[in-house]
């Protein structure tokens, strides 16, 4: 029996191209655009680098100032252990027993605390060179009229720890470094080594009232008592805090001790120039590539249409 449908013939495919041709055409088709549109490349390279050479050389100058430092609260706590039994007694008391510098930590905390820095900023009258664009330097006031805009001594000691002020230790050696950046180097290297000179006279005087405090409150705590060891113990924790006074008082590198002060730098530390030149001209030719790619894409698109 014959069968009275039609036979189907194949339909012919068209051979495929191998991955490597198809990707050496897109790349030639690439490659193509590019050099078609290449110079939008030049143009927007050019313009990029010449916008990177105008920033680096217009940009603010910064400069840094730093100064090591060694802890000089540490040493002071040696040989406190014959007051260890009457640490009980003393922190009933509200008297510490450590050592006349305190710790490390609390003269760091104390160096970028708001009520230091303020005052650093208020005797060093540092408002109107932290925002001098809005200081009229020939008038001595203010530029702005509104108050509200006016800098306040909260935003100067922002300014101050966000942007200028930074202070790192070492964990393995214990060394504190305390670095400034500002756009004056002499004004940089001033307040650097000021800074340390300020928080180991505030850290001392404080240290001798409490010290001073503490006495008189002894004192009174002495004279109530009949009591033969409280007595003795009372005035073991006196000598303690005489002793505090007199080391206090005779030495200047009361928190910090200064291994390296802060020197007037020779260079700036931004910006750098030659990166910011560089990184221009990179992103320029990315630039460049990406819109003449674009460009060739859509001229050929309009000519297929």
């Amino acid at each position: 029996m014959t069968s009275t449908h039609p036979q189907l013939m194949p339909c012919a495919t068209p051979p495929l191209l191998p991955e490597s041709a198809q990707d050496e055409i897109s790349l030639r088709e690439i490659w193509q655009r590019l050099i078609d549109q290449k110079w939008w490349i030049v143009a927007i390279t050019l313009l990029c680098t010449s916008g990177a050479i105008t920033y680096a050389l217009t940009a603010t100058p910064i400069f840094q100032a730093d100064v090591l430092l060694e802890p000089a609260g540490e040493d002071a706590k040696k040989g406190g252990g014959s007051l260890a039994q009457l640490g009980g007694l003393a922190a009933m008391a509200g008297i510490s027993l450590g050592g006349s510098g305190g710790t490390k930590d609390m003269a760091i905390a104390k160096l970028k605390s708001r009520i230091f820095l303020e005052e650093f900023i208020r005797d060093e009258n540092l408002l109107p060179v932290l925002f001098h664009e809005k200081w009229d330097s020939e008038n001595k006031k203010w530029k702005p009229e509104d108050p509200k805009k006016i800098p306040t001594y909260f935003q100067g000691v922002d300014y101050f720890r966000t942007d200028i002020l930074k202070v790192s230790e070492d964990k393995k050696t214990g060394l504190v470094t305390l670095i400034l950046e500002w756009q004056d180097k002499e004004q940089t290297t001033r307040w650097a080594n000021l800074l340390i000179e300020r928080i180991n006279r505030h850290l001392r005087t404080q240290a001798i009232e409490d010290a001073k405090r503490n006495i008189d409150y002894l004192n009174g705590e002495l004279n109530k008592t009949t009591i033969t060891e409280l007595r003795q113990a009372i005035s073991t924790i006196l000598e303690d805090q005489i002793k505090k006074i007199m080391l206090a008082n005779g030495r200047q590198d009361f928190a910090f001790r200064v291994i390296d002060p802060a020197v007037i730098p020779e260079k700036r530390t931004r910006p750098k120039r030659v990166i910011i030149v560089i990184l221009g001209g990179i992103t320029g030719l990315f630039l460049g590539m990406v819109t003449a790619f674009i460009r060739g894409s859509t001229l050929t698109n309009s000519k297929k249409n």
